[in-house]
């Protein structure tokens, strides 16, 4: 069901590219969290030589007496290698909770698809991981074993989620601070491999019992943060414009910087009152609420209202490790990454002549910051559906295939190397099918999205791990072996119809005696729903209304047509389309069957495969046809 896209290869060269009594109990968002010596088990503790509190794996520094593995350079990261601290590029991918069949909350990956991931990874010449929340016991354990035999080590960024509940009824940071801190100090335990946690229904729990602590380069923070969000906060807490923790602090700060510095030092101080030991911090952002003015932004409300400056947040003498910035930056949004800001004496050019907007503004990025700017999401999905356009590079969310997601990430890649940044992860390892998009989101069972995919929704395509359906097992070819068996489910043997299906395509044969693809027109027609339809398309009729009708006209010709009530897209987003035509949909009476146009609204494409020799076929002188096209019947009104 799974298979790797021929991207990897593309990347591996651009990439530039290592059991329980219980004692002190405390409640986690719900959840008990016990330390594993409390459980009456003593955690073997392992100290370099010489020095019984230097830790194995870690440098220890006597003046802050801190034991630490990585620390923030310029512009780099570094990584103890035993001897003496070396630069660390970051090259990687982030790494979610889902899979085909599972909503993330089910974590429903195992040890060995995580080993044989780390593996993969690896071997596409990438460092690095990041997961965004605590991950199951299984995920630590892989890790774990997988950095004792290889032969270059994968290392980890941590993130913190924050409660959304929270953030969406009270837009006030300070409201989960609290909760927030002590989810913080039970990741702490985690990746010492020190804690068991009670699982409950849409999180992680479990035993954990594997350091992985000499692998975390270091923490992310939370999640990207809206003006809304951003903006409350600031409202609400006005007095709040500095912090003066032991680890880090800030001053003439905005009352949200304040509470990520906060957040910050608590999370520090539990790690080495508890462990003696310290990593790079950052917190979640992203271009929306980056520290630079856009004048030039459409929706400046939104997208340019607030700022997060990382700059402002200080570490002091006993924080070596460091304070780094993280962003999201993807290519085509918001707008004003394509806007005059960017295009207008830009020196940066790609091949086509088109201005590199990317490499413009990460330049701009950089030069800002003074703390090293990891680029901790970036990606192009390969959906058919386009939610996003860069009508500048082109290089837009969804609309891609395979080949020019590989190509574009490849130009990402360079971009993110060349204009100093610290590294990149591209967004994401894996497809993850539970996700959605507006685009098609109002159309779809939420309950059901984790079973079938939808190759509309640009967010279920960003994996470089593909998850392709294989129950229906069919390759468009032309050939009809994967067809044997089945009888047609219309037709007769002069000309037939036979279908199959799986969790992302119908597919259709089309078989006839005599039948030439090149010159014979053939039109099937799909009823979906009772209540909509039309009986009538250019000059046929049909015994009863139907929704679609899939056109076989020859290869440039052939093409799905929508009847116009049942194209939701069109009734919902055309007056934000320029490309969506949309005549004749208010004739209700004519209810014809028109093709939906709009790049970004459901293009049901076609393959089409003939044969090379007619000898090949179920029967003399036949010719047999396969078609693929998305499923409808996974779409509901």
């Amino acid at each position: 069901m799974k298979g790797i896209r021929s991207i990897a290869v593309l990347l591996s060269a651009a990439l530039l590219f290592t059991g329980c009594g219980f004692g002190d109990l405390k409640q986690i968002g719900g959840k008990e969290i016990v330390k594993i010596e409390e459980i009456g088990m003593e955690k073997e503790s392992e100290t370099a030589d010489g020095n019984p509190k230097a830790l194995a794996g870690f440098y220890y520094d006597e003046g802050c007496g801190a034991n630490y593995a990585f620390k923030t350079g310029n512009p780099y990261f570094s990584v103890y290698n035993g001897t003496e601290f070396e630069e660390l590029y970051v090259k990687g991918v982030n790494v979610g909770t889902g899979k085909p069949g599972y909503f993330p909350g089910e974590m429903g990956i195992t040890k060995e698809e995580y080993l044989s991931w780390f593996q993969q990874i690896s071997d596409m010449n990438a460092n690095t991981i990041r997961v965004y929340t605590m991950m199951m016991p299984c995920f630590y354990e892989a890790l774990y074993e997988y950095n004792q035999t290889a032969e270059h080590k994968l290392y980890l960024f941590h993130g913190l989620w924050y409660d959304e509940t929270v953030v969406a009824e009270t837009g006030d940071a300070y409201e989960l601070l609290d909760e927030a801190a002590a989810e913080a100090e039970s990741l702490v335990d985690i990746i010492h491999g020190d804690a068991w946690v009670e699982q409950e229904a849409g999180s992680a729990g479990g035993y954990y019992g594997y350091d992985v602590s000499p692998y975390v380069i270091g923490w992310i923070l939370g999640i990207e943060s809206d003006a809304y969000f951003v903006g409350t906060t600031n409202e609400l807490h006005p007095e709040k414009t500095s912090y003066e923790g032991e680890y880090v602090g800030t001053e003439d700060a905005t009352p949200y910087e304040t509470f990520m510095s906060e957040l910050a030092d608590r999370t520090l101080s539990y790690e080495m009152k508890r462990y003696s030991v310290q990593r790079p911090v950052s917190w979640s952002n992203w271009l929306t609420a980056d520290p630079m003015t856009h004048p030039n932004e459409p929706d400046p409300e939104t997208e340019d209202a607030v700022s997060i400056d990382v700059d402002k947040i200080k570490a002091t003498e006993k924080f070596p490790a460091g304070v780094f910035a993280s962003y999201h930056v993807y290519p085509y949004y918001p707008e004003f990454m394509m806007s005059e800001e960017y295009t207008e004496n830009n020196p940066y050019i790609n091949e086509d002549g088109a201005p590199n907007t990317y490499r413009a503004y990460l330049e701009d990025l950089t030069a800002y910051h003074t703390s090293p700017v990891l680029v901790a999401e970036y990606g192009i999905p390969s959906s058919r559906g386009c939610t996003h356009v860069n009508d500048i590079t082109g290089f837009n969310q969804g609309g891609v295939n395979e080949d020019e997601q590989g190509r574009m990430l490849t130009a990402l890649t360079e971009d993110i190397y060349a204009s100093g940044c610290a590294g990149g992860l591209i967004f994401t390892w894996q497809d993850e099918w539970f996700k959605r998009t507006w685009n098609t989101m109002d159309y779809s069972d939420p309950t059901r999205r984790p079973y079938w995919s939808d190759i509309q929704t640009s967010e279920q395509n960003y994996g470089l791990l593909a998850f392709d359906p294989t129950e229906a097992d069919v390759v468009i070819d032309g050939q009809d072996g994967d067809w044997q068996g089945i009888a047609y489910t219309a037709g007769d043997d002069d000309l037939n119809v036979t279908m199959k299906k799986d969790a992302r395509y119908l597919y259709f044969k089309v078989q006839g005696n005599g039948l030439n693809p090149e010159k014979d027109r053939i039109l099937i027609p799909l009823d979906i729903t009772p209540n909509s339809g039309s009986a009538r398309y250019e000059k046929e009729t049909f015994d009863r209304p139907v929704d679609f009708v899939i056109d076989l006209n020859g290869r440039e010709s052939s093409k799905v047509m929508v009847q116009c009530y049942y194209d939701r897209y069109a009734f919902f987003f055309h007056k934000y389309d320029v490309n969506l035509d949309i005549t004749g949909y208010d004739d209700r009476k004519e209810r014809t069957l028109r093709r939906s146009i709009c790049r970004c609204a459901a293009i049901w494409s076609i393959k089409v495969r003939e044969s090379g020799s007619t000898q090949r076929n179920t029967r003399r002188g036949s010719c047999v046809t396969a078609i693929q096209t998305r499923n409808p019947g996974n779409m509901i009104l």
